[in-house]
C-alpha cells in the first residue's frame, strides 16, 4: 500500500512538510488552516537528506492550499509536475512564487489550471519568466 492522498489541517506548530518527499505516489495534497507553516518542502531539510536527488510530486494531480498565512514556499525550484491538473490557492498571502516553469504540469486539452481565491494574490505572483507567465496566466481562474 502506498500513500496517495494527504490532508493536513488545523495543526499547531507545524512549519513544514518535507516528509512528503518520501511519498512518491502522492496524487492529492490538501493543506489548510495551519497558522505557522512556512514551507511545504523545506530546502535545508530536503538537501540534507542522503538521497537528495528525489524529485517530489511526480504523480500529484491536485494541490490545494488554503488559509496558510505564513506559507512562503512550496519548493525552491520549478518542478515538472507531469500529472498535475490543478493548483488551488486560497488565503495564502505570502506565497508569491509557484514552483513552475513553462514546461511544468499537464499540457494540451487537460492542461494545468490554477484556481485562486483572491485577485490580489494572483496579481502578486512572481513568475519564473515571461514564458511561464504567459503559459499559466491564461489558465488561472478565480474561485
Amino acid at each position: 500500500m502506498s500513500l496517495i492522498q494527504v490532508r493536513i489541517g488545523n495543526c499547531i506548530g507545524l512549519r513544514e512538510l518535507t516528509f512528503l518527499m518520501f511519498a512518491p505516489n502522492l496524487k492529492i495534497l490538501y493543506v489548510a488552516n495551519i497558522q505557522r507553516i512556512e514551507d511545504i518542502i523545506n530546502k535545508e531539510k530536503a538537501c540534507g537528506v542522503e538521497n537528495s536527488e528525489i524529485v517530489p510530486f511526480q504523480k500529484l494531480n491536485e494541490l490545494h492550499l488554503a488559509n496558510l498565512p505564513q506559507l512562503k514556499n512550496i519548493y525552491w525550484t520549478p518542478l515538472p509536475f507531469p500529472c498535475l491538473e490543478q493548483i488551488i490557492v486560497e488565503k495564502c498571502p505570502n506565497l508569491r512564487m509557484l514552483p513552475l516553469d513553462s514546461k511544468s504540469g499537464k499540457h494540451g486539452e487537460n492542461k494545468l489550471i490554477i484556481r485562486y481565491g483572491e485577485k490580489e494574490w494572483i496579481e502578486g505572483v512572481e513568475w519564473k519568466d515571461e514564458a511561464t507567465k504567459s503559459r499559466f496566466l491564461s489558465s488561472c481562474q478565480q474561485v
